[in-house]
């Protein structure tokens, strides 16, 4: 049961009197030793009114009507308080009197989880047609950021967006970065959300302004990167007693040896896998961020990974994205390899190292890949051609000196 620290008492105001010699209820209002009366609006004979239960005598219809309203005026009172006190008001009578009359804007007022809401609501509805399954689910997982970081530094569930200010984004940058260890790119990405979903909120007049457009984030340009022989060798012989960092290390590769995406693993289902005729098992998916179906047939490393977790919850058991990238850094220091690997290596890997160097033709890879066309997947035959060249030019290096020629 709710504690108020407000009474609410009614009473008649005999003294007065209307035209038809009816006396006025009040309402009155105490709070903090201060105490505010006014009119309820309603009007009865003084001799029908019980002052020990504040309430009209006998059960006539219109005694039960007035009864009625006033059990729900106190209610509202009370509901009013703890609204107010939710937001941080100092309660007093003047401000309960203003609130169920409803004059006080801030009873009306967003928070930003209701933005979210109201986003990820009209969003979700268009998941297949003009938003990807991908993109709602980064939607998605900023809103579990946002409750995650308010909770942890305000000590709140939510925040009205009249509180989210310069020093809120500052913060929230600060807690990707740091506590949840996210490369400069994913955390512009995910303040670049925040800013969307404010710019919604100044379109729909719940604020009048956007404090993110104060904020720089600049994205920083980005290599495509992936694991060489050598490297990808390493980490398939990585043995470690940590089931965390054991997980991570299969479902790396389990991407590394298939080309599926971080969401693609995810949602993966035995409904995915087809036999053929010679006894072959392909993964046939369509992808989740573009819909393009992926044909790819089974690697025996990535079979024996699916062998191994059989028979649990989920035919993967990987982890969230910040945790799994957290924990390939980890293996990647203790594997030797000086690369900071994220999940999305995997892919690369695929189609660079264990397909394209391995003479597999770019229209198979960019089919297996889920690629629309080639010119997508000519960009890893170039990282093949650039790490060739690297190589080729210590080669060099090492011939190089004096000569008879």
């Amino acid at each position: 049961m709710e504690k108020h620290c407000t009474m609410v008492y009614f009473s008649l105001r005999e003294s007065k009197q209307n035209k038809k010699g009816l006396s006025p209820i009040e309402v009155s209002i105490t709070t903090n030793g201060k105490r505010i009366y006014f009119s309820t609006g309603k009007h009865v004979p003084a001799a029908d009114w019980n002052k020990e239960k504040q309430a009209v005598k006998g059960k006539s219809e219109e005694a039960q009507l007035i009864n009625g309203y006033l059990i729900q005026l106190r209610n509202k009172i009370y509901q009013k308080e703890i609204e107010l006190l939710q937001k941080g008001y100092l309660i007093t009578a003047e401000l309960l009197k203003e609130a169920i009359t409803d004059k006080v804007e801030a009873l009306n007022e967003k928070t930003l989880l209701d933005v979210l809401n109201e986003h990820n609501t009209e969003r979700k509805a268009m998941v297949g047609k003009t938003v990807a399954p991908a993109t709602y689910w980064v939607f998605e997982y900023t809103g579990r950021l946002f409750k995650e970081f308010i909770l942890k530094k305000y000590e709140r569930k939510d925040l009205y967006l009249r509180e989210i200010n310069l020093g809120f984004i500052q913060g929230f940058h600060a807690f990707l970065l740091g506590e949840k260890k996210m490369g400069q790119n994913s955390c512009t990405k995910h303040l670049k959300f925040l800013k969307k979903l404010l710019n919604l909120a100044v379109a729909n007049s719940y604020i009048s302004y956007n404090p993110v457009n104060a904020y720089k984030v600049e994205r920083e340009p980005v290599e495509v990167d992936f694991l060489d022989e050598e490297e990808l060798r390493k980490i398939i012989n990585f043995d470690t007693p940590l089931p965390r960092l054991e997980r991570a290390k299969d479902m790396f590769l389990f991407g590394c040896f298939t080309g599926l995406s971080y969401i693609d693993i995810k949602t993966l289902t035995p409904e995915h896998f087809e036999k053929d005729n010679t006894g072959r098992i392909w993964i046939k998916k369509r992808r989740v961020k573009t819909g393009v179906l992926s044909r790819i047939p089974l690697l025996p490393i990535a079979k024996l990974i699916l062998d191994k977790y059989k028979g649990g919850e989920k035919l993967l058991p990987i982890q969230d994205p910040a945790d799994i990238n957290k924990y390939l850094k980890d293996i990647a220091i203790l594997c030797g390899i000086n690369k900071r690997i994220c999940f999305h290596f995997a892919r690369h890997t695929f189609a660079s190292t264990v397909t394209l160097a391995n003479n597999i033709s770019l229209e198979v890879v960019s089919k297996m890949l889920g690629h629309t066309n080639t010119r997508m997947t000519a960009h890893y035959a170039k990282l093949i051609d650039k790490c060739i060249g690297e190589q080729m030019d210590k080669l060099m290096d090492t011939f190089t000196g004096a000569s008879d020629y």
